[in-house]
């Protein structure tokens, strides 16, 4: 067993936690950044490339109109005070991702150019900017960061196995090295989550890093977290139906079909009118509900069919990306599966949704910091209430760069103020002899066996579309997987030990289904991105509340409060739009809209 001491502890390693790492030791703290994948990899290196551009000085109207667009577009489940200061930071990012590495398309005078600047669904102008070198352009930036700063000290293929805590106080965490094999003490005075998010546990019908199985969510309510809204897991459009081997993989964003796309059921009916300018939820929404009815395709999905945006000119931008530009990849796939006619955009694709994002997560104020317990942060995927019912396209790593940012000034505040790190001797003692008793471990059961049957439960019970029953089936299934658990064998194995790591996973990955399933019984309607078919409607009758999860002897509870409304409610929305009704999508004067 080895030990280290740090102020920070940054866990997880994209860009919530590089911009977190980065910013404490600019700040002269000691940091350690801990990753279970490589640095910089996992969700970061493999998004599409966008994200939401704040032009310097921007406008209190930008802002106001930034800051209604996500209210609305997360179905006024979003925590406002988060959405504000979310809007207010926005300006400050671009430059915070360039001084990182990150490249943006500038001109001879420095401005952005117009052609990097789209427009996705659910905004009420173009403003997100396109990384003219997408995913991996942003991982190299993000190590470039890293190169630049002094006093990180980084951990790469190492897993949190618990926090170490006194009472509701986080002092370290213990960890195992996928490498060495090792078991690592880490004290920390300040702990970061940035563990991103849990798609991997709708594998394979999801677009998400394999590392991506929801820890952070399982250490947080371990130590005395709340999460909230749990059930809301973004469910990307336009994801391929098959073949088996590509089923899954998220190909589009809903802009794809602006002005001229249309979104059929496979009787050639319109589900949906212009799909290109909503939001995420409501077109995956608009699919799931097809196909629960029964209006499939033989796959399983709708028809997308993008035929029309070929010569309408304002939709060439588009459809440049997609066959030319930086968006060729995807349309690639869509080739691949479907053959030269849909990759052609001359035959419709046969779409479903598939598992991108987790609005849901930790509880936290407008700092980071983790309510109900001391010593702790989150920041990116991990945290939620930014996104309410649904994430915006291009929001994720503006998130991430801004809340990182406040995460480390805050926590380097708090570590200044304490003395050296100390944990309970027992409890690490404890915590150490129960890893150290897994491998080598006999049992009946396969691990690998026990981790799919979770995820096919997922996507089963607790997917797209629920019901009571369905969810209550699930819930059942989960105690039945950790009642089995323990006679799971284990490898010995002392390198790379991945049974070992699936191991750790799936004990982590339980409590965090259940979240899901016991959020989703909880939330009787269908409200952003959660579809109940027995509650097919969305509750208007009473107030807009969140669902709220915490572990009280070691089980989940549920509970739900109303939402702060303190901006923007459902009421004022309508009498706006009503006034103004040529108004749904706002521009603001004072912006230059590029072509489409």
């Amino acid at each position: 067993m080895n030990e280290k001491n740090c102020d920070i502890l940054v866990i997880g390693g994209g860009s919530a936690g590089v911009t977190a790492a980065i910013y404490a030791a600019e700040a002269d703290a000691s940091v350690i950044l801990l990753s279970k994948d490589n640095v910089s990899y996992g969700n970061s290196r493999i998004i599409g490339g966008t994200m939401v551009y704040g032009e310097p000085n921007m406008s209190a109207e930008q802002q106001e109109l930034l800051l209604r667009d996500m209210v609305v577009g997360g179905d006024y489940l979003s925590n406002q005070h988060l959405c504000k200061m979310f809007a207010n930071e926005t300006q400050h990012t671009t430059p915070m991702f360039e001084r990182m590495g990150g490249v943006m398309n500038r001109d001879e005078d420095g401005n952005i150019t117009t052609d990097s600047l789209i427009q996705h669904g659910g905004h009420s102008w173009p403003r997100c900017i396109i990384f003219p070198n997408t995913g991996p352009g942003l991982g190299q930036g993000l190590r470039y960061g890293l190169n630049q700063t002094e006093g990180i000290n980084i951990l790469e293929k190492t897993m949190v196995y618990d926090l170490l805590r006194d009472g509701n106080k986080v002092t370290g965490a213990v960890c195992y090295e996928l490498k060495t094999g090792k078991i690592l003490v880490i004290y920390a005075k300040q702990v970061i989550l940035t563990t991103g998010g849990g798609g991997w546990m709708y594998y394979p019908y999801t677009d998400n890093s394999q590392a991506c199985t929801g820890d952070g969510y399982a250490l947080a309510l371990m130590s005395g977290a709340e999460l909230v809204d749990m059930e809301q897991i973004q469910f990307i459009p336009y994801g391929l139906t098959h073949p088996p081997g590509l089923a899954g993989i998220a190909v589009a964003e809903p802009s794809i079909a602006s002005p001229a796309g249309k979104l059929t059921d496979a009787k050639g009916r319109e589900i949906l009118a212009n799909p290109g300018s909503k939001t995420r939820a409501q077109v995956a929404n608009a699919i799931c509900m097809a196909v629960a009815r029964g209006d499939g395709t033989e796959h399983g999905g709708c028809l997308l069919d993008l035929k029309g945006n070929k010569t309408d000119p304002k939709s060439n931008f588009m459809y440049k990306q997609y066959t030319k530009g930086i968006f060729k990849i995807y349309n690639n796939l869509v080739r691949k599966a479907y053959g030269a006619g849909a990759g052609n955009w001359d035959e419709p694709w046969d779409v479903y949704p598939t598992s991108h994002y987790f609005m849901g997560g930790i509880v936290i104020d407008e700092w980071g910091k983790v309510k109900g317990t001391q010593n702790l942060y989150a920041c990116g995927e991990v945290a939620g209430g930014i996104h309410g019912g649904n994430r915006l396209a291009g929001n994720a790593i503006t998130e991430s760069l801004i809340f990182g940012k406040r995460a480390a000034k805050k926590a380097c505040e708090q570590a200044a103020k304490q003395a050296d790190c100390k944990a309970d001797t027992s409890l690490v003692e404890s915590t150490v002899a129960e890893l150290q008793s897994l491998p080598g471990r006999s049992g009946k059961y396969r691990i690998v066996e026990l981790k799919r049957e979770l995820q096919n439960t997922m996507w089963e019970k607790a997917g797209p579309v629920r019901t009571e029953e369905q969810l209550k089936q699930a819930l059942d299934t989960f105690d039945s997987i950790e009642g089995r658990l323990p006679a799971a064998a284990i490898s010995d194995q002392e390198k790379y030990n991945t049974e070992l790591l699936d191991a750790m996973e799936l004990r982590l990955m339980l409590p965090v289904a259940k979240s899901i399933a016991a959020s989703a019984l909880a939330r009787t309607e269908s409200r952003g991105s959660h579809i109940r078919m027995d509650y097919q409607e969305r509750n208007d009758q009473e107030s807009v509340k969140n669902i709220f999860v915490k572990v009280k002897n070691n089980q989940v509870e549920v509970c739900s409060r109303a939402v702060d409304l303190c901006f923007i409610s459902p009421q004022q929305e309508a009498l706006r739009l009503q006034a103004r009704p040529d108004k749904n999508h706002d521009t603001p004067a004072n912006l230059a809209i590029p072509p489409a």
